[in-house]
């Protein structure tokens, strides 16, 4: 596997890191599980970090050196990439290893996927997780680096098949790509039902130090503008004003160690709407500690302008925890308006709030969601994703 521009084992929540690290992390453990060797080379960024770090059986992660050992932006690895290949190169031979097939993880590992398929002669899966023409369209004002719409068209064109999440994305590739639907697999990501199930909420209010009479709202993500923080602020500013929610509050989970910009202006929104008092900012936590909070918040709330799957979707609902989310990519297919949780549309601040609203004032409704939904997430099990993802490795290597 290659995730150059992340770490798999990275904290969470900071700005490249999210779904896409649990994704990796998550498949390549099932996949150990079951006898397969699975290595994960990805860029070292750090000085003093081990070359090798085992993540479960039979797979580790390989730090492998590539421009400056310190955390870049994506398209300041780009330069790297042909010593970060050459590096992995290099580890596969001194280590006697030969692989059978690759799965790449995002565009920059997608390119260097390019060469090592090359060089060995196997197939090579990707999985972009995320596409540059996409986000322009569900962000008017950003726009991406040119490299990247280039080297995004070209391996559509290049590698022997692709991973896709969800419908939409599988749409994506066809019409903005003019990608081949044989060459796309439509396979959802997978959960982890053992971690992420139903605890008692008095039990995880206690376990986390709140309130049992404190009702919570709840954000997961990193801090960026993708995510719909500002809208969630702004409904949450709504809600104070139309109704009594001196018992409401809302807790913000994601943020890199050292904060960015965005954060700051975050932070700065809440204090200017006057609902600071009733926001707290909680910074990255442990992946072992969220389902504590998905159990302990009456609702999770994911209000981004666009998701490509929308993971902390689904680990809430398999807690049992019902989820306001906005009708936009992975998230319109994984949600069951008013059966297994509430759609709504994005960047409207009044409907999250109304959202929002109704499911603090019908507590019977709420738990009727949430055990949907709880139901529901089952289907993702990696139980059963798995053997899904199994087969196409394996239908690529007879190909």
């Amino acid at each position: 596997m290659l995730s150059v521009h992340t770490c798999p084992i990275a904290a969470l929540g900071g700005k490249k890191t999210g779904g896409m690290n649990v994704y990796i992390r998550d498949l390549a453990r099932e996949l150990g599980n079951r006898n397969i060797h699975v290595d994960i080379f990805t860029r070292c960024e750090a000085k003093d970090t081990a070359e090798v770090k085992r993540l479960g059986p039979n797979v580790n992660v390989i730090h492998i050196p590539s421009g400056p050992a310190k955390a870049l932006d994506p398209i300041n690895i780009y330069p790297h990439l042909d010593e970060f290949t050459a590096n992995v190169l290099v580890y596969a031979e001194k280590n006697q290893v030969k692989y059978d097939l690759i799965h790449a993880h995002y565009w920059l590992s997608g390119l260097v996927g390019l060469k090592l398929k090359q060089q060995w002669h196997i197939p090579l899966l990707q999985t972009f997780h995320t596409l540059g023409k996409v986000k322009e369209t569900f962000m008017p004002n950003h726009q991406e680096p040119l490299t990247r719409l280039a080297s995004e068209k070209t391996l559509v064109q290049t590698v022997d098949h692709i991973l896709a999440f969800t419908p939409e994305e599988q749409q994506h590739l066809v019409s903005l790509y003019s990608t081949l639907p044989k060459k796309i697999s439509l396979i959802p990501p997978g959960i982890d039902t053992n971690r992420f199930k139903p605890i008692p909420q008095a039990e995880a209010k206690a376990h986390l130090g709140i309130s049992k009479d404190q009702q919570l709202l709840l954000f997961v993500g990193r801090l960026d503008p993708i995510k719909g923080i500002e809208t969630l602020l702004q409904a949450l500013a709504l809600l104070e004003n139309a109704c009594d929610c001196h018992e409401v509050c809302l807790a913000i989970i994601g943020g890199d160690e050292a904060p960015n910009d965005y954060e700051g202006k975050v932070k700065q929104l809440a204090k200017d709407l006057g609902i600071h008092n009733i926001t707290t900012f909680l910074g990255s936590r442990e992946q072992k500690v969220l389902p504590y909070y998905y159990s302990a918040a009456d609702m999770t709330i994911v209000p981004s302008s666009h998701e490509s799957f929308g993971l902390v979707a689904l680990e809430s609902m398999a807690c049992g925890t019902p989820v306001v989310a906005s009708k936009v990519g992975g998230l319109q297919y994984l949600i069951k308006d008013h059966q297994t949780g509430l759609l709504v549309e994005s960047q409207q601040p009044k409907a999250l709030m109304e959202a929002i609203h109704s499911l603090i004032t019908d507590p019977t409704l709420a738990e009727k969601l949430g055990q949907s939904a709880h139901l529901h997430a089952q289907n993702y099990s990696w139980k059963i994703i798995t053997p899904q993802i199994l087969s196409l490795y394996n239908s690529l290597l007879r190909n």
